[in-house]
């Protein structure tokens, strides 16, 4: 009789302690407006560390540095000066520690170097652009190869940009032609070049080869983590943490 107590009296402090050891998550999210809920392990994880791993997984499908904004229109050009550089580096240079800081579950530690990766990439294209804007004989030093064809005109003459800004025009008409809407495309990217070129021609010049050509080249040489695998990982991350108590509910918009 006193054995059998004591089982019981050890089942029911099993029972106490693996109620205790659960513990409650919930978060909401941007990107498709749902509320999650799950049931985790507390002797296993924080709710500190589940947080930062969410974080470290959203990160990786968004932009991490924003100081900086390749311009668009005249007016940002006469804006843009180093201190467009400054402002990007300290970003950076707080991006980076604060990814390195984030305590992780270990199912997505790896991860972690991937968003370091990508901030790096982040501040490289960045850091070239406004170089490419206001030093782009350092641009072209520190450029990958394949992009440097977008500098060479501007240490060369403006007959050369022009040449070169007309060359990328009719290559983006060509490359759009595919399109069923090949010929409004056509004319619309043609009327627009046209009407930039009449009214100043070295500035839209700039714009075109330097935030469109150059900027656009050096994003697809520098590190983007693969975001099906990033969103693959995260809900496997939840499936481990929270196993079948994990519940998702979507609005409709």
């Amino acid at each position: 009789m006193m054995k059998a107590m004591t089982v019981a009296a050890i089942l029911a402090l099993m029972a106490v302690t693996t109620i205790t050891q659960a513990q409650t998550y919930q978060w909401e999210d941007d990107y498709f407006y749902c509320s999650h809920k799950g049931d985790f392990d507390s002797k296993k994880y924080t709710a500190e560390q589940i947080k930062n791993s969410h974080l470290l997984l959203n990160s990786l499908r968004t932009s991490n540095l924003g100081s900086f904004l390749s311009p668009l229109s005249i007016d940002g050009l006469d804006k843009l000066s180093m201190k467009d550089m400054d402002l990007l580096t300290k970003e950076y240079k707080q991006a980076k520690s604060n990814a390195a800081r984030l305590d992780v579950v270990p199912e997505v530690k790896d991860y972690k170097q991937q968003l370091l990766k990508s901030i790096d990439g982040e501040y490289k294209q960045n850091k070239l652009t406004i170089l490419a804007y206001l030093n782009p004989s350092e641009a072209l030093k520190q450029s990958p190869k394949i992009c440097k064809h977008y500098i060479r005109p501007f240490l060369q003459s403006e007959t050369a940009v022009q040449k070169k800004w007309k060359e990328f025009v009719e290559a983006d008409i060509k490359e759009k032609s595919a399109s069923k809407f090949s010929a409004s495309i056509r004319d619309t990217l043609m009327t627009r070049y046209q009407g930039q070129k009449a009214s100043n021609p070295a500035e839209y010049a700039r714009i075109a080869l330097l935030t469109f050509g150059f900027g656009n080249c050096v994003d697809e040489q520098v590190y983007h983590p693969d975001t099906d695998d990033v969103f693959e990982a995260y809900q496997e991350l939840n499936k481990t943490l929270f196993g079948k108590s994990y519940k998702v509910t979507c609005s409709e918009l």
